[in-house]
């Protein structure tokens, strides 16, 4: 959360290793659909610059993004400094929180702040 270089490397590298817990030496690499991955990443910052709450991205063939490479792997990225939440408003009053705002109206807020 703290550390606003690297983002894309990071993540990179933390996709990896999930993929070398996995597989051991020897195993199909068919053993990797078993496990689709989610990288997720919560940022007190908007490291895409486009003020959106929540950044997804999966892995398309470069001309025709109607192609999914198929990997199962995706990696999403939180914004708490957003002001549009379209594509993220259920998930608003945790990345509040984050931020520091607690909504206490909110169950599983207050519960995940009491435990905080």
């Amino acid at each position: 959360m703290v550390n606003e270089h690297n983002l894309p490397f990071r993540m990179r590298e933390y996709q990896e290793l999930m993929d070398q817990e996995i597989l051991n030496s020897g195993d199909d690499y068919d053993k990797l659909a078993n496990y689709p991955t989610y990288m997720i990443f919560f940022c007190n910052f908007d490291y895409y610059h486009r003020g959106l709450a929540c950044y997804q991205f999966e892995f398309r063939e470069k001309w025709h993004p109607e192609i999914a490479a198929g990997n199962l792997r995706t990696l999403v990225v939180f914004n708490t400094k957003t002001k549009d939440y379209q594509h993220a408003a259920e998930i608003r009053p945790f990345l509040d929180m984050i931020r520091g705002t607690v909504d206490t109206k909110d169950t599983f807020i207050a519960a995940v702040d009491a435990e905080v």
